[in-house]
């Protein structure tokens, strides 16, 4: 049986710090990756030279890009940075913002990726809308959510609570649950009806890993966009 409290009640600030941490290891760890190498999956089949992305956070998608010879921006909010900053494509570009408007000029980009952050983002609607602006004409929007708060999504939260969280990152089920609670803004449902609504002419949708087309019977949602 597990604590829903540890002896010390982490800041929001800490959790997100550990949860950050654990996101790539273990069985967890092989998922994210799935699902990163599965979003450079059904692309149109061009190069891409030009490339941004939004939150890259501990792990930048640019390792799982078969595009060659690019060049990659990552647009953070926070002074947070990885560790990487070269690749086979070259020299990576760090810029930071204030989290709302997207600070490069129209046309600008021939592909963006946001992996795992616009669920975080308030006012999505709008911030899509900014990264389409950005987006060269024929550029791709790609996508990638978690399916919370589905219901295998929050099967699976409830086994990594039980076996994973007070073992191996001294963390509580409770602060697992309050961190999601006030970073996981957007309801995947929410999201998805905004990106349908919005695009359903021009985008090429993954569900996964079981990839039957129910949200409720997946872990992540990937989606193309083309401008």
């Amino acid at each position: 049986m597990f604590n829903f409290f540890t002896n010390n009640r982490y800041t929001s600030k800490k959790i997100n710090k550990i949860y950050s941490q654990y996101l790539y290891t273990g069985f967890h760890g092989v998922l994210m990756r799935y699902c990163h190498r599965q979003l450079e999956s059904k692309l149109p089949n061009k190069e891409f030279k030009k490339i941004l992305e939004i939150g890259a956070g501990s792990e930048p998608h640019i390792s799982y890009i078969k595009s060659k010879n690019f060049s990659y921006y990552i647009l953070e909010k926070s002074k947070y940075r990885s560790q990487i900053t070269k690749s086979k494509s070259g020299k990576i570009f760090y810029k930071y913002y204030n989290g709302k408007y997207i600070p490069f000029k129209a046309n600008t980009f021939d592909r963006i990726i946001i992996s795992h952050t616009l669920e975080h983002i308030p006012d999505p609607e709008f911030f899509i809308k900014g990264l389409m602006k950005v987006l060269k004409k024929g550029g791709v929007l790609s996508i990638s959510l978690p399916t919370d708060p589905g219901l295998f999504y929050r099967i699976s939260r409830m086994v990594n609570q039980i076996f994973s969280f007070n073992s191996k990152l001294k963390m509580s089920a409770l602060e697992y649950d309050y961190s999601n609670a006030i970073e996981h803004i957007n309801s995947i449902f929410n999201l998805v009806n905004i990106i349908r609504y919005n695009y359903k002419e021009n985008i090429t949708e993954s569900f996964l890993p079981f990839k039957i087309k129910l949200i409720d019977l997946n872990l992540f949602y990937n989606v193309h966009i083309v401008k």
